[in-house]
């Protein structure tokens, strides 16, 4: 009895995963995936109030000059497109992970919970690397979804520096 306590406490523990766990690591990484999404939205958002107050409250700097300033409003927006491309390259990563434990939480407990580990092995021994091209944040940047809507005010913002320019130029020929 005293040999079959000692042996049983010396074998490997292999806990049996019940499907509420399985749920609670799933909710974790789609809590992670929503906080991701609101990023991007809160960026997008700040992005918007920011150019407005730029606009507002240096409009005579804007309208005067030879259009120099506007070129500041390139950098808010530079910023938040990167933000914004690395908020949903991490979101992709995560949405990568969930379909992991999907496929292989059943299978075993390694890596149960953790959200921090981007590389996995899976249960046929294959290591599966979530960092995928796709996934890239310069990727992400020129995606169709997102790239258009930082064009838009590069565009009016470069538009409107190069018609100051020629303004001025013309003016002062």
């Amino acid at each position: 009895s005293l040999f079959r306590h000692f042996y049983v406490l010396k074998m490997p523990c292999h806990m049996t995963i019940t499907s509420t766990e399985i749920h609670k690591e799933l909710d974790l990484i789609q809590e992670v995936i929503k906080r991701m999404a609101s990023n991007s939205f809160e960026v997008k958002k700040w992005l918007i109030g920011i150019l407005t107050a730029i606009v507002v409250f240096k409009h005579d700097e804007l309208l005067g000059g030879n259009g120099s300033f506007i070129w500041i409003l390139l950098v808010p927006v530079l910023c938040f497109w990167y933000l914004d491309a690395f908020f949903l390259s991490t979101e992709r990563l995560y949405r990568e992970m969930y379909h992991w434990v999907v496929r292989n939480r059943p299978h075993t407990e390694d890596y149960l919970y953790d959200l921090e580990t981007m590389e996995r092995t899976d249960r046929q021994g294959t290591v599966e690397s979530f960092v995928k091209a796709k996934n890239n944040v310069w990727r992400v940047a020129a995606s169709k979804t997102i790239w258009p809507f930082y064009a838009v005010p590069i565009f009016f913002i470069v538009l409107y520096a190069g018609i100051q320019c020629y303004t001025s130029f013309m003016h002062h020929r």
